[in-house]
């Protein structure tokens, strides 16, 4: 499936449309997806998210993660990995990414502020399926992000 997030902008320009700030990079090998949003609070730890990247289904999922961009790297090759096994489209991570040597020839996207090789081992509480709000944009359960190289849209109804 091609995506145009500028045409579908266009397109739908009376449905309430979101961007993403050009500030999260991909550093995933998947350039465009889209897919409904499940999200993720962590509180530095990753645990959580390792668990439901490697033991759900994410077929048509992307999976929203606050990190409330704590400097350690969340998301790596391992976890890429994982996610691209059980059918995740991709990752929009408000923190950190690291092994993005591995990372960028997994074919799964990874939006990320930035990468960061240290990592946190401490086993910390974590929510799931909350509203999230970072960078002036709230992702929902259920809502659906596109991207592609034009940027990241997140819209309540599916566009396409």
């Amino acid at each position: 499936m091609n995506i145009h997030t500028a045409d579908l902008c266009d397109e739908n320009k009376e449905k309430k449309i979101q961007v993403l700030s050009a500030k999260f990079n991909n550093y995933g090998g998947l350039k465009e997806f889209s897919g409904q949003i499940v999200t993720v609070k962590l509180d530095k730890s990753n645990w959580r998210l390792l668990e439901m990247l490697r033991d759900e289904d994410g077929e048509g999922k992307i999976v929203v993660v606050d990190n409330s961009q704590e400097f350690f790297g969340v998301v790596g090759d391992k976890l890429m990995t994982f996610a691209k096994n059980n059918n995740w489209k991709a990752i929009i991570l408000n923190g950190y990414v690291r092994d993005t040597d591995e990372t960028k020839n997994i074919d799964v996207g990874l939006l990320a502020i930035g990468t960061c090789p240290l990592r946190n081992f401490e086993v910390t509480e974590s929510q799931r399926d909350i509203e999230l709000n970072f960078e002036g944009v709230t992702f929902n359960n259920g809502d659906y992000v596109y991207a592609d190289n034009d940027g990241v849209i997140i819209t309540k109804s599916e566009l396409i």
